[in-house]
């Protein structure tokens, strides 16, 4: 019997259908994968152009954050601000002109940086940036390169120049390195107890050549080894506290910032608006006596016969109720006397009189010599204290004495001294232990009371009048956001 032809041709039909079905997937599946291999070829695009952004970003803040240091720290304005574009148009940065001196500022943000130099909320400078990188496109005839456009710029970047007064951060005890070359050494000996930190420029000096104890110790990373050994306050041994040191300057030396600890805070007019004398004849409060041969008197607390001895009665007390001004005293002294207060005076009324500073500043020709500072009684009145020998030799030093009934005598003083080294001891009285709410910043030799006496420098909680007052140290911080706002490929971080 004969098949029929329609019979037959079915198991061929079926055949064909299931080829072509069978040809469909294979053929969505290497479309499919063409399309893959096509997303992983411009995936590998797309991280690269991520790579090139981030690393034009990071160009940006490290050129900015070296703009700031050498153009903006110590400098009053600059009238053509910076134009940076190192990729041929891949990352354009640009900074406006600005002006006032940047330690000069009287602005204090809300925010605190856990890791500035300081403890306290500093000063701040902003600098706006103005910052922009390509954004990531595709040219539309297929070749998949990068469009070259750029986006508009968007302001991201955030620089300041932080500035505050080192010690009345909570560095208590600041040991700087010498002007003078050959370098000075600012040896720390004798027994001194600081409740707080120090901050020390030269720890590449003999161990023998610092015996200071404190809570905390830092120093900067030198050129040399460290060598001093710090210790606590128990006298056992501390290590340093040292995470990673930034720049930081107290101002220009001969017209340049200086990074490498050297202090000029106290009268040159060169140093960026951190001068203290400058700072204090912007006042005409201030009591300038221009020759220490010059006699010269004031009721509020100022006495100069033209002897060489000179008198500072910081708070004369109810009775005279007008304060004595900030005083600046230029040469011919050979002796000062800051006269405290007795108890009453002390605890009830001095404390809460306006900061002010008493300033000495002896060159060289000056034929009397500071030789001595006599504290007498206490001193409750916020008190700046500086001391500048000028000069290319090391400064003669200076005896600090105390003369005190009682067996802790008590200042609420911070002293700074430049080229000139001071040593404390026990004058007329029962004193046992000198309290200096406030602190030392030297650059000079800073010797102790020995035997049983001792030298003991604590925070002072107060800083009311004299945080403005008081030389600042200066660094810079620059905030980056973790993507870049305003441009097509804002996730890309």
């Amino acid at each position: 019997m004969r098949t029929s032809p329609h019979l037959r041709k079915k198991p061929v039909g079926g055949a064909i259908i299931l080829a072509l079905i069978a040809i469909g997937f294979v053929t969505i599946g290497f479309s499919t994968w063409v399309t893959m291999l096509g997303q992983r070829g411009r995936a590998a695009e797309i991280e690269e152009h991520a790579t090139r952004r981030r690393i034009a970003t990071y160009n940006s803040r490290a050129a900015i954050q070296e703009y700031a240091l050498q153009r903006m720290v110590t400098f009053s304005g600059d009238a053509d601000g910076l134009s940076f574009d190192p990729s041929s148009g891949f990352n354009v940065t640009a900074v406006g002109a600005w002006s006032g001196y940047s330690m000069a500022s009287s602005t204090r943000l809300a925010g605190l940086n856990g890791f500035s130099p300081t403890w306290d909320y500093p000063y701040s400078k902003l600098l706006d940036v103005s910052a922009g990188t390509k954004a990531l496109g595709f040219t539309t005839n297929g070749s998949g390169g990068l469009d070259r456009s750029l986006t508009s710029s968007a302001s991201y970047l955030k620089t300041y120049v932080r500035s505050r007064s080192l010690v009345l951060g909570g560095d208590l005890l600041v040991v700087h390195r010498s002007k003078l070359s050959p370098e000075a050494s600012p040896v720390v000996t004798g027994n001194i107890n600081v409740s707080g930190r120090v901050m020390h420029f030269r720890s590449d000096l003999a161990a023998s050549s610092y015996t200071a104890r404190s809570f905390r110790f830092i120093s900067s990373p030198g050129s040399s080894a460290m060598t001093v050994r710090p210790k606590d306050l128990s006298g056992n041994d501390i290590a340093p506290s040292n995470l990673a040191w930034i720049p930081i300057t107290m101002g220009a030396i001969g017209g340049v910032t200086d990074y490498t600890g050297r202090l000029n805070v106290i009268d040159d007019s060169t140093n960026g608006g951190n001068s203290l004398i400058q700072n204090l004849t912007s006042s005409a409060a201030t009591l300038q006596n221009t020759s220490g041969a010059t006699p010269m008197t004031d009721p509020r607390g100022y006495s100069n016969p033209g002897s060489g001895i000179v008198t500072v009665t910081p708070s004369i007390g109810a009775s005279n109720p007008a304060d004595l001004p900030s005083v600046i005293i230029k040469d011919e002294v050979q002796e000062i006397i800051i006269e405290g207060q007795d108890p009453t005076n002390f605890a009830n009324y001095a404390r809460y009189r306006p900061a002010m500073a008493i300033v000495y500043v002896q060159d060289p020709a000056s034929v009397r010599k500071l030789t001595t500072i006599r504290l007498r009684k206490q001193g409750g009145r916020r008190l700046l204290l500086a001391i500048k020998q000028n000069g290319n030799v090391a400064g003669g030093s200076v005896n600090v004495i105390v003369e005190d009934t009682n067996t802790v005598c008590e200042w609420n003083m911070l002293i700074l001294a430049e080229n000139t080294p001071l040593s404390f001891s026990i004058g007329t009285g029962s004193v046992t232990t000198i309290n200096l709410a406030g602190g030392i910043e030297t650059d000079a030799a800073l010797t102790g009371p020995g035997s049983s006496n001792s030298l003991s420098l604590l925070l002072q909680n107060d800083t009311r009048g004299l945080i403005k007052m008081a030389p600042r140290a200066a660094w810079v911080e620059t905030i980056m956001p973790d993507k870049i706002p305003g441009t097509s490929n804002d996730n890309t971080w």
